[in-house]
């Protein structure tokens, strides 16, 4: 079957998914890497958060990409113009060109480039690239996650009274009030139960540091559904223990520090 065939209604999906997700990615990542090094950002500055020339101009080669691929395929997402699936069985892709604007625009050198691929409301194929350390993230429904081709296996010598916990807070929970203080209760409830919790104001790269074992666990706040729908199947994949609410995700890789956050979050 070739990348540009859509499948009937039941067929299987074809089998470069993964590949063409790498290459979105790193399409993206390769041009931002340049980018950061160049040094100026161009932008629109709000109170809590930015666009960037370069958010659209990354959103711009992920959709080149997908569209050299599966030109009937649907693509939306974050600084990326949405189209419809045309086929009689819908897949769509998920981007986040630019995950860590903030970051960028200020220099730091923290951020990453996503992509989802949902088919039937559920995500088969998540690609997560973060350019300067050269690190690419990629997993597969039902079949593992791997990094930088190396297979990834979620796992931490360390209890929670002296591991690192990343917390995430989505946009929508940065800008009402009502769900800001949600997520300064999760960080007040956080503080005396772990050694350090980190806001990297990335969750993709967070994302890869659950995954990879080096974060005791993750707290996502109303998640943004541009990196969390890639996120989470990264995590899955890769063997992290998570509970999961409309509005809130929490995971770790081991069963006991999850239940540990659980009881601190009361969730």
């Amino acid at each position: 079957m070739t990348g540009s065939a859509h499948p009937p209604p039941g067929a299987p999906l074809p089998d470069d998914l993964p590949a063409v997700a790498e290459r979105a990615v790193r399409a993206a990542g390769e041009y931002l890497a340049g980018a950061f090094r160049d040094g100026a950002v161009a932008g629109d500055y709000g109170d809590d958060d930015v666009t960037t020339h370069a958010d659209r101009e990354a959103g711009r080669r992920v959709r080149e990409v997908i569209a050299a691929a599966y030109p009937d395929h649907g693509v939306g997402g974050e600084d990326v113009d949405r189209w419809a699936s045309t086929g009689d069985d819908p897949v769509e892709w998920l981007v986040d060109p630019l995950d860590g604007t903030n970051n960028f625009a200020a220099g730091i050198p923290s951020f990453a480039s996503a992509v989802a691929v949902r088919h039937r409301a559920e995500t088969v194929v998540a690609a997560v690239y973060e350019p300067l350390p050269d690190s690419l993230y990629l997993a597969v429904r039902g079949a593992g996650a791997t990094v930088n081709g190396d297979p990834l296996a979620a796992a931490t010598d360390r209890d929670l009274a002296h591991g690192t916990v990343s917390l995430a807070v989505g946009l929508d929970a940065v800008r009402d009030p009502a769900l800001c203080a949600e997520s300064e209760a999760i960080r007040d409830a956080l503080g005396d139960r772990c050694k350090r919790v980190v806001e990297t104001w990335s969750p993709c790269v967070d994302w890869g540091l659950l995954a990879r074992g080096s974060l005791a666990g993750m707290i996502y706040v109303h998640p943004d559904p541009h990196d969390y729908h890639a996120g989470r199947l990264l995590a899955a994949e890769s063997g992290v223990h998570a509970r999961e609410t409309d509005s809130l995700y929490v995971g770790s890789p081991d069963p006991g520090i999850l239940a540990a956050l659980r009881e601190a979050v009361d969730v």
